[in-house]
């Protein structure tokens, strides 16, 4: 299974739950916490992001239901169970070292372009790297972790700026 495999998955899951097809549900959230633990030991880290953005999305999605029922609340316990465990698989994943995230050719080197004339919002990377919202959200954390980029609130928007040390 791989990272567009996620979605109709954690979408039959918010399905199954609507429905109360409560052993369908159990079956996707089974299939869900193998695919995750199969991640982990396969170092698959791009398919690990992947799922996180699924199941929190899929968490999300059920936690503003209204069904407060024994059965739905299960299975949504049953998603915070997975998604901690993905959490703690994406914690202990090393940062790329600032050469790889650097190379030409890859989103995070385009960011790191388009941050060479000072900070800019998600919106204004998105429209100055000519990427997508998506790989501008997946290059983000991968630079901030690495200590090349700093980002801060600046009212509804984040604001992210190169730092001193790449700069």
């Amino acid at each position: 299974m791989s990272g567009e495999a996620y979605r109709p998955l954690a979408d039959g899951i918010q399905d199954a739950v609507a429905a109360g097809r409560w052993d369908e549900a159990d079956a996707d959230l089974d299939t869900l916490a193998e695919e995750a633990a199969l991640c982990l030991v396969q170092d698959r880290t791009a398919d690990l992001a992947a799922l996180a953005r699924e199941v929190a999305r899929c968490h999300t999605a059920l936690a503003l239901r209204e069904d407060r029922s024994p059965e739905a609340m299960h299975r949504l316990g049953q998603l915070c169970a997975i998604a901690a465990l993905v959490a703690a698989g994406r914690a202990n994943r090393p940062a790329r070292n600032a050469a790889a995230l650097a190379q030409a050719g890859t989103p995070t080197a385009a960011v790191l372009r388009a941050l060479a004339d000072g900070a800019k919002s998600g919106p204004a990377l998105v429209e100055a790297t000519g990427l997508s919202h998506d790989a501008v959200a997946r290059a983000l954390p991968e630079l901030r972790a690495a200590g090349l980029v700093r980002s801060w609130p600046a009212g509804r928007l984040v604001m992210n700026q190169r730092t001193a040390a790449e700069a």
